[in-house]
């Protein structure tokens, strides 16, 4: 069950997916998450919980979303 996060980690997903769907319409939600929990020390924070939120948002702002990384064999992009 994804847990509900705090403003300022919200205020953060959503700053990050919206320069991002500013350069692409493919959003790679794995390496966002990443990219932010890297950025902060959120310490009871989980990769799971981000990567979702990353992904609700992204869908929102019309990307499509790449799962997995940026690997040519993971093959998983869905459009959202």
């Amino acid at each position: 069950m994804t847990r509900h996060l705090p403003e300022d980690i919200l205020r953060e997903v959503e700053t990050a997916v919206r320069a991002k769907a500013g350069q692409s319409r493919v959003l790679d939600v794995d390496a966002t998450a990443k990219e932010i929990m890297g950025r902060h020390g959120w310490p009871d924070l989980e990769i799971g919980t981000l990567a979702a939120s990353v992904a609700r948002l992204a869908s929102r702002y019309g990307c499509a979303v790449q799962l997995g990384g940026q690997r040519a064999d993971s093959g998983r992009n869905t459009a959202c």
